[in-house]
């Protein structure tokens, strides 16, 4: 399994969504089919989904980490919270959703 951490950027104000999620697929998947129809990917995006339209949203796969076979499912998303939070020293903390 492969899990990443993420951002989901408003191109329009540079406002971002930093995430993680313990199957990068499913994040993928998610935010294709809220581009398809129109609905926000998380409820932080409503205003600027509605305002500025999907097409103004990008999803950027930061870093993606694969689950080691002996390491437990709670382990493996501690993992990628901690990893977020690396991520996050690296981003403009007044942007972020």
């Amino acid at each position: 399994m492969r899990g990443a951490v993420y951002t989901i950027t408003n191109t329009r104000n540079g406002r971002y969504l930093l995430g993680h999620a313990a199957d990068v697929a499913s994040v993928r998947n998610r935010f294709q089919f809220a581009v398809s129809t129109g609905s926000a990917v998380d409820p932080r995006l409503r205003a600027d989904w509605t305002a500025h339209g999907a097409a103004a949203f990008d999803l950027a796969i930061i870093e993606e980490l694969e689950k080691r076979p002996s390491q437990s499912q709670a382990a493996f998303l501690e993992d990628l919270k901690t990893l977020a939070a690396l991520k996050r020293a690296e981003l403009d903390p007044t942007l972020e959703y």
